[in-house]
């Protein structure tokens, strides 16, 4: 049988062996870490697209991203509507606006203090609600007033729940300032926030256009647009876009069909994802910190190894004396670098584990611990335990037979 030396080399000094495990488990969480930061604002761009209920978005094709959409006539969604193969077209209006979290009941509306947050705000018709989740759909119903409103329960608690720390059923029936009306708290519900704010609520479209009363209702955001069962979603995505015309990406705003572009979910995905990770510095700030840590174990290893090869040099040169070529050496360095990647990668992803937990619970990020980030986090710790061993190989060609005489 034949002796598993790289696993004895590991074994042999064992605080040499947990100094490199902890180096290797370092440097993996750190990659978990920005792994997880990254995907949760992949998932952070699109929860609100994912809680919709729609096969194709009409969107004005001089869309930004979700808390700036622009906005396009409000009869292209009715125009949508009476083609074939479409089931439902609905307008849905989305926007950036003010919150004051809420005061006294006896304070007069000018006289009211504190800061103003930012706040995404969402408006859709009670009676047709817009939402997959069954709780805001049923929830939207008490939405029968345009000064009433939804508030998230995963807003931040600067916006100012009860309790200081959390919406709940305390703050149903308290008025608070959006826009420049004053609204009442109705409910709660739970979908998250985008990257833009830290808040979220929900009113009637009437109620948004006073809470973003710079945007006539004429004017929607998004029309979603559900196809019946059976429908082909690219023919129909197709009709549909014959029918409003070209999408007019240039040149001022006219009033022709040419001012709207239609997309199936997954393109909406894949845009937003694009947009929040590619073209703003967030995607790219992650990218470099998995680049420094895989930096930062490459290091650490490196420095075991070599230091383990320097002390073991008479031991290799008696290999070497005894027939062993460069070639199996070389493979017992890089099985060691592989032990030490795999001993290493479990307790990380443990620790990983639960400070995504953690960061989620305080931060309201949706930090996940998904198979293709093990998956990738396992590769990268893998690749960067063998770099440290093919750098570490140039100490171990250097063991002579020679010298032991």
């Amino acid at each position: 049988m034949k002796t598993p030396l790289a696993w004895k080399n590991l074994v042999h000094n064992k605080v040499r062996t947990a100094v490199a495990l902890a180096g290797v488990g370092f440097a993996v969480i750190l990659i978990f870490m920005q792994m997880g930061f990254k995907g949760a604002v992949k998932k952070t761009a699109t929860q609100i697209y994912d809680a919709l209920e729609f096969d194709l978005m009409l969107r004005s094709p001089t869309y930004l991203h979700l808390t700036d959409p622009r906005t396009f006539p409000r009869e292209r969604i009715y125009q949508a509507a009476s083609l074939p193969g479409v089931e439902a077209s609905r307008p849905f209006y989305l926007g950036l606006t003010e919150w004051q979290a809420p005061q006294p009941p006896d304070a007069k509306l000018g006289d009211w203090q504190g800061e103003w947050r930012g706040i995404i705000c969402m408006g859709t018709d009670p009676a047709d609600p817009a939402f997959r989740p069954a709780e805001i759909r049923e929830k939207v119903k008490n939405l029968t007033d345009s000064s009433f409103l939804l508030i998230d329960r995963k807003s931040k608690s600067d916006f100012g729940p009860s309790n200081g720390e959390r919406f709940g059923e305390l703050d149903i029936g308290v008025k608070t300032v959006l826009g420049r009306e004053r609204f009442q708290i109705v409910d709660t519900f739970e979908l998250g926030t985008g990257l833009a704010a830290n808040g979220a609520c929900l009113t009637n479209p009437n109620g948004f256009a006073k809470a973003c009363y710079w945007q006539p209702l004429q004017q929607v955001n998004l029309g979603l647009v559900t196809l019946t069962p059976g429908a082909d979603i690219h023919q129909v995505q197709n009709a549909i876009q014959q029918l409003l015309g070209p999408v007019q990406l240039e040149g001022p705003p006219t009033a022709t069909p040419a001012d709207v572009e239609v997309l199936t979910r997954d393109e909406v995905r894949v845009r937003e994802e694009k947009r929040w990770v590619k073209e703003t510095p967030l995607g790219f700030i992650f990218e470099i910190g998995v680049y420094v840590a895989l930096f930062v174990g490459v290091a650490i290893v490196y420095q075991v190894l070599s230091t383990d090869i320097a002390n073991m040099m008479g031991e290799y040169a008696t290999l070497k004396a005894m027939g062993y070529t460069n070639g199996y050496l070389t493979s017992v360095v890089l099985q060691q670098s592989v032990l030490l990647a795999l001993v290493g990668y479990v307790p990380s992803i443990l620790i990983s584990w639960a400070l995504y937990y953690i960061v989620s619970s305080a931060s309201g990020m949706p930090m996940a611990m998904t198979w293709q980030i093990a998956s990738i986090v396992l590769g990268l710790a893998i690749l960067m335990c063998v770099l440290s061993g093919l750098a570490a190989l140039r100490k171990l060609f250097q063991a002579d037979p020679a010298d032991l005489f």
